[in-house]
């Protein structure tokens, strides 16, 4: 191990790179409403087809989200001692 060299912050900071964009939470939820309301208004069935495929193409952010909180979840309990 003696000749192991440290670097200082290894481990401590992101890599380098380009970020992943954040999922926009807000305006997937509307998206989502705005589908609904056009879902349930007569005539606005070629709104509702487009939107619905709005909201298919939004379906892996929400997984990504879910999977998120999930894994968040279990930390803080694995934090508090639970299982």
């Amino acid at each position: 191990m003696a000749d192991v060299i440290q670097f200082p912050g290894v481990g401590a900071l992101p890599a380098p790179g380009p970020r992943p964009a954040p999922a926009d939470l807000d305006a997937m939820g509307e998206r989502y409403v705005a589908y609904c309301e056009a879902r349930d208004t007569p005539g606005r069935e070629r709104d509702a087809d487009l939107l619905a495929r709005a909201v298919a193409d939004d379906t892996p952010a929400w997984l990504g989200e879910v999977a998120r909180l999930e894994a968040r979840i279990a930390e803080l309990a694995q934090a508090r001692g639970g299982a």
